[in-house]
């Protein structure tokens, strides 16, 4: 081998996370044809394809790993309700910043062809109802639980125990700022900001649980804008 025994653990996840994070960012893209251009259904459940990418890459795949691989609690990876007070307290004290980002970024013309996520539930493509908008919101849950776990569990964990948290937590970040690229340039040098936030917010509460929370809240309250204030 050409990297001792004792490196193994941060030298898979690097790995992994390279790898699924490049899978992700240029291949996770609904297969959409003229053929289902009438079809709402259709289309919506084809751009549902990378938020279920996420699920699965970013989180499924990864807690196996932790499971079943490293032998290890996945509560160390922050799946957990850490400690309350600063889970609870850090949430309730975030979400009113959080929804105002959202509400002003809603407004904001240049995030009007890259969110929703879901290309079929975007403004410009047809009129969404509250209902699909419910079922877009459970599945956007997945998506963000996969993101969070992703880096601030899986890689921010996983790093810490052999580069220690600074590096591990600048490392994460470099990570998840990356797949913003070829986004709105608020949202890239925001994404840096973000990930430094809740980096330290799931050391500080040993916790994704409320980093996860603020990040969907961000998430759907965005949609929401852009879907029902146009």
């Amino acid at each position: 081998m050409f990297f001792p025994r004792s490196q193994f653990k941060p030298v898979l996840i690097l790995f992994y996370v390279v790898v699924v994070t490049s899978i992700w960012k240029y291949f996770s893209i609904p297969i959409v044809t003229d053929s289902f251009n009438n079809n709402g259904t259709i289309l919506f459940w084809l751009g549902t394809y990378p938020l279920i990418g996420s699920f699965l890459l970013f989180g499924v795949i990864p807690m196996g790993i932790v499971r079943y691989v490293f032998c290890e609690d996945l509560g160390d990876y922050g799946l957990r309700f850490g400690v309350p007070l600063r889970t609870v307290r850090s949430f309730l004290i975030a979400a009113p910043v959080v929804i105002f980002i959202a509400v002003l970024t809603g407004h904001d013309a240049s995030f009007f062809d890259i969110y929703p996520l879901n290309e079929a539930i975007r403004p410009q493509n047809a009129r969404i109802d509250y209902l699909l908008f419910a079922v877009h919101t459970v599945i956007y849950l997945g998506y963000y639980f996969g993101w969070e776990f992703l880096f601030r569990g899986f890689l921010q964990h996983g790093l810490s125990e052999r580069c220690g948290v600074p590096t591990a937590i600048l490392v994460q970040t470099l990570a998840s700022t990356m797949l913003h690229y070829g986004h709105p340039g608020s949202e890239v040098f925001g994404s840096i900001i973000a990930g430094l936030a809740w980096g330290i917010l799931a050391i500080r509460t040993r916790s994704i649980l409320s980093g996860f929370a603020q990040h969907a809240l961000l998430g759907i309250v965005l949609d929401w804008t852009l879907i029902f204030t146009r």
